[in-house]
């Protein structure tokens, strides 16, 4: 049972984790697209449109292995448990 609170404390703090960052990225698309529209990007490095697309796809990527991370440690506490059990 120890093991399943402990799971159950990571993936809550994961989830938690996760949502801010998606909520972030959701925010950073928002920005992009008005600066798309309103061809706003800038020249600089920092603020070109590839940087901006170079920005969110580090972010999904992020997002991408936050999610596979809670997925692993999902399976990794269930072989444990599984293995606790025989």
């Amino acid at each position: 049972m120890e093991k399943i609170r402990e799971l159950s404390s990571l993936l809550e703090s994961g989830i938690e984790d996760y949502d801010a960052q998606m909520k972030m990225l959701q925010a950073e698309r928002l920005k992009y697209i008005r600066l798309s529209i309103t061809d706003g990007f800038g020249t600089e490095e920092g603020d070109s449109q590839q940087s901006w697309l170079l920005h969110l796809k580090q972010l999904e990527d992020s997002l991408t292995l936050r999610l596979n991370s809670m997925r692993q440690a999902i399976r990794e506490a269930a072989d444990a448990i599984q293995k606790e059990e025989a």
